[in-house]
C-alpha cells in the first residue's frame, strides 16, 4: 500500500513538472515561458514590470480626466488580478483531486491549465489595455515620467539578475564535483 501511494506521488510530481502544472496557476510564476501570464500582475506591482504604480500616482498630478482613467485601470488590475487566483485556486484544487485517481488523465490536466492560462493571458490583456488607456492620456511630461519610472525598475531587475547570476557562477565553481578530494593533488 505503501509503494502504491509513494507511486501516486511520483506519478504526480512528474505530471506537474512535466507539463509545467504547478507554475500554470500560481500568480508568482517566473515571467519567462508559458506561464509568463501568471506573473505579469501579480501583487501591487504594476504593468511593465513598474513597481509599486501607486507611488507614480501623486507624482503625476492627474487631472480629473486622466484621474478617471487611472481609478479604471486600478479597478481592472483588481478585478482581474482576483479572477487570475480564483482560477488558479480551481486548477490547484482539481490537482488535488487528481491525486486520489489511481490513473492520471494529463491530457485533460493538460487542456485545464491551457484553459487557465488562456482565461489569464485575456485578463492581462484587458489590465494592460486599462493601463495603456491612462499612459495614452498622459501628457509628455508625465509619459516621461513614467517611461524613466520603468527604466529604472528594469535597471533594478538586471542589477539583481546580475547578482543572482554571479551568486549561481561562485556556487557552481565550488561545487563538490570541481574540487579534488581532500588529500589528493591536482
Amino acid at each position: 500500500m505503501r509503494q502504491l501511494k509513494i507511486a501516486a506521488a511520483s506519478a504526480i510530481l512528474v505530471a506537474t513538472s512535466m507539463f509545467g502544472v504547478a507554475h500554470a496557476a500560481d500568480a508568482t510564476a517566473p515571467a519567462t515561458g508559458p506561464h509568463a501570464a501568471m506573473h505579469h500582475m501579480r501583487g501591487g506591482h504594476g504593468p511593465w514590470g513598474l513597481g509599486d504604480i501607486r507611488k507614480l500616482h501623486d507624482q503625476l498630478k492627474l487631472n480629473a480626466q486622466q484621474e478617471q482613467a487611472w481609478q479604471q485601470a486600478v479597478s481592472t488590475s483588481k478585478q482581474n488580478h482576483d479572477a487570475m487566483r480564483k482560477n488558479g485556486e480551481q486548477f490547484r484544487q482539481m490537482i488535488a483531486q487528481a491525486k486520489d485517481q489511481p490513473v492520471l488523465d494529463l491530457a485533460g490536466m493538460r487542456a485545464a491549465r491551457e484553459k487557465v492560462y488562456d482565461q489569464n493571458r485575456q485578463l492581462r490583456s484587458q489590465t494592460e489595455d486599462a493601463w495603456l488607456n491612462v499612459y495614452n492620456g498622459l501628457n509628455n511630461d508625465q509619459k516621461t515620467l513614467v517611461s524613466n519610472a520603468i527604466k529604472a525598475r528594469w535597471a533594478k531587475m538586471k542589477a539583481w539578475h546580475d547578482k543572482a547570476m554571479q551568486r549561481r557562477s561562485q556556487m557552481h565553481k565550488g561545487a563538490p564535483g570541481t574540487q579534488p578530494p581532500a588529500g589528493q593533488e591536482q
